[in-house]
């Protein structure tokens, strides 16, 4: 799973009940994602999940339609608003500088997406069923940073390897800050990255 796989911060324009529906609902996440982490995804039921949220597994499931969506409850607007990053940036930056900088200013996420992140990944580390669902969810995001470079005028060969890397390299960057417990600057770490990507491009043109 990548930095962004995480509940976004979001604006509620729809008064009080619309705020507590939104409350609710990341109560629901974060009480999966911290008892998949701890108890594993398997061993961790929709009922268990609802008593330490304080609701109904009626209501879990008004929110989340599988037990596999509590761990990714955003993944359509985050890829949503990646292909929008890439697409705002500005005209001059080619396909390459464009994506990296969209996702690199994406970060530093927030003390509870960094604690969102850090759970997701530590449950996924332990059930090889998640790690096929999280292997999804990676092919999504290239699929979505490829359609965005492609839009950019990259060819469609390029933006495939584009996205290809950029992917493979943010997936390394968010599993070694999850083995270190969270503990290294994220941001730093992926701009880290992507400066030694382009200095190997650099080095093999």
């Amino acid at each position: 799973m990548l930095p962004l796989a995480t509940l976004p911060a979001q604006t509620i324009a729809g008064g009080l009940r619309e705020r507590k529906k939104s409350q609710s609902r990341a109560a629901i996440a974060d009480a999966a994602l911290a008892m998949f982490a701890e108890r594993g995804f398997e061993a961790t039921t929709v009922a268990d999940v609802a008593k330490q949220a304080g609701v109904s597994p009626a209501t879990v499931a008004r929110y989340f339609p599988s037990k596999e969506s509590l761990l990714f409850p955003e993944r359509d607007v985050n890829t949503a608003s990646i292909r929008a990053a890439i697409l705002a940036r500005p005209a001059r930056e080619n396909p390459y500088t464009a994506v990296t900088r969209a996702l690199s200013e994406a970060l530093p996420l927030d003390p509870p997406g960094s604690r969102r992140l850090l759970l997701s990944r530590q449950a996924i580390a332990r059930s090889p069923l998640l790690r096929g669902q999280a292997s999804t969810l990676l092919d999504t995001w290239r699929e979505t940073i490829a359609d965005a470079a492609i839009a950019r005028g990259a060819a469609p060969s390029d933006a495939r390897v584009l996205a290809t890397i950029v992917v493979a390299v943010l997936d390394d960057v968010a599993d070694r800050w999850a083995l270190a417990g969270g503990e290294i600057e994220l941001a730093h770490a992926v701009a880290e990255a992507f400066a030694a990507l382009a200095r190997t491009q650099r080095r093999s043109s």
